[in-house]
């Protein structure tokens, strides 16, 4: 009986953890695709560049925070078993590690700009100006007026602060469990392939400049200067 019981949480685990798992590459494949020039081109023909360039980063935030409360509302609610519980003062180490892998993430979007990254400048312009401007293809770190890339914050230890960050913040919870460790595998996942993702739009965009700057800044993770 004991036996039969294992195997059926077991098999209730694997059913849960596949459910994530489809959830979290659903959402990402979205994500990706509203994040994708042929998407943004197909908008702006079919609603005309006004509305494409002034609207559409407002509209992807949007979506985004709606699809991640629901998903997270349904997370929340499934069965889980615990893996580990870290107590203090380990607990404290890994809030810690949360805090700075949140600082990371926030410093990357204040040298993007937090109202260009919110949407909130393209909607003004397109509440102020006739022809507002579209937002950058990715949001990597902007162009300097020197024409070289810029390197100010966490864009100087690492192309991708706001990927690396998220990273930091699922690896690090106090309290890991089947679900969250199929959520922080899928994260990792995710970061690197979305990173090489948007490199290849940062390129495009960019050119020469961002391969000044690849070369001279680590993928993902900081490394010791070389002095």
């Amino acid at each position: 009986m004991k036996a039969r019981a294992a195997t059926g949480v077991l098999a209730s685990e694997e059913t849960t953890a596949g459910r994530v798992a489809l959830v979290c590459v659903l959402w990402a494949i979205i994500h990706t695709l509203l994040a994708s020039k042929p998407v943004k081109d197909l908008v702006r023909r079919v609603a005309g560049p006004r509305y494409r360039n002034g609207l559409y980063r407002l509209a992807y935030n949007a979506q985004s925070v709606f699809s991640l409360a629901l998903a997270a509302w349904w997370f929340a609610r499934l069965p889980d078993r615990e893996l580990y519980r870290a107590r203090p003062p380990l607990s404290w180490l890994f809030r810690a590690g949360q805090v700075a892998s949140l600082g990371v993430l926030f410093s990357g979007i204040r040298v993007i700009g937090v109202l260009d990254f919110a949407g909130v400048t393209p909607l003004r312009n397109f509440l102020t100006e006739r022809d507002p401007r579209p937002e950058p293809e990715a949001q990597g770190p902007p162009m300097g007026a020197d024409g070289e890339m810029v390197k100010a914050g966490a864009f100087r230890f690492t192309r991708h602060p706001g990927n690396l960050g998220a990273l930091g913040f699922f690896l690090l919870l106090p309290r890991m469990t089947v679900n969250r460790a199929v959520l922080a595998a899928l994260v990792a996942l995710y970061v690197v392939l979305g990173s090489a993702h948007e490199e290849y739009r940062l390129r495009a965009a960019y050119g020469a400049p961002f391969e000044r700057y690849r070369r001279k800044t680590p993928f993902l993770l900081p490394r010791p200067s070389r002095g």
